[in-house]
């Protein structure tokens, strides 16, 4: 047998593959004959990772959550976007051979000056800034001269797009209220520590002793970090090479 531990760079993992390795070695380990589990610092090591590998998970699940980031960022973006056509149909009314629509145009146009450019605002406050702008033009003065250039289709562009940013925004004001903060790197570095430190201790004490344990534990985690180093090597061998200056 080849009492040497598989090469594997642990740190070049994704978050995720790094929990998900450290979740193989402890069910592979756990097939070991209960009855060979007498090593102290063995059992020691392995309750550690353990331990470190529960917190670790629910900061990975947070991570997860915060996913939601991306898509409250794109709602916002759609509610600027609805804003602006908002803006542009008002200014093309503007320039109207009709003195009725310029006349009805430039009344809106003073009422939504009075907002000053909702889409600079801060999230919570766009929130407020629309659904007061939505709520004048929709009130009983207003609404008529949006009727009648034809612009409902634009209020309610601006009203739908609010209301979905705002359900986006509070589920995940929610879930920060909730959740605990969690340091993902300092929490890998901590068990990636750890489990360092095991396999150095697995591989000297099945060299020095050769205990069944010790054999035993040395050859499922060299099962698990084969996979792992082959997933690298692969993910490796499959980027792209650039284009050289020729384009050749």
């Amino acid at each position: 047998m080849n009492k040497e531990l598989e090469p594997l760079k642990a740190s070049f993992l994704t978050a995720m593959e790094f929990g998900q390795l450290m979740h193989r070695h402890l069910s592979d380990l756990r097939t070991i004959d209960p009855a060979f589990l007498t090593d102290q610092p063995y059992n020691a090591y392995l309750q550690q990772i353990n331990v470190r590998l529960i917190s670790y998970e629910k900061g990975l699940a947070q991570v997860r959550k915060n996913d939601e980031t991306e898509k409250i960022s794109r709602a916002d973006k759609a509610r600027d976007k609805a804003i602006a056509a908002f803006s542009a149909a008002l200014k093309l009314y503007h320039l109207s051979d009709d003195p009725a629509e310029v006349d009805a145009s430039r009344i809106l146009g003073i009422l939504y000056k009075n907002f000053k450019n909702p889409g600079k605002l801060n999230y919570e406050a766009e929130s407020i800034v629309i659904d007061k702008l939505v709520s004048e033009l929709e009130g009983a003065y207003y609404a008529d001269m949006i009727t009648f250039l034809n612009m409902g289709r634009y209020v309610t562009r601006m009203k739908t797009s609010n209301e979905q940013f705002k359900t986006l925004f509070s589920g995940r004001m929610v879930t920060e209220a909730l959740t605990e903060t969690y340091d993902m790197r300092a929490m890998r570095s901590a068990i990636l520590t750890v489990y360092n430190e095991f396999t150095a201790y697995i591989l000297v004490m099945s060299k020095a002793i050769k205990t069944p344990l010790f054999i035993s534990a040395l050859l499922l985690l060299n099962s698990g970090r084969k996979y792992y180093a082959d997933l690298l090597a692969r993910r490796k061998t499959e980027k792209p090479t650039p284009p050289s200056k020729d384009g050749i």
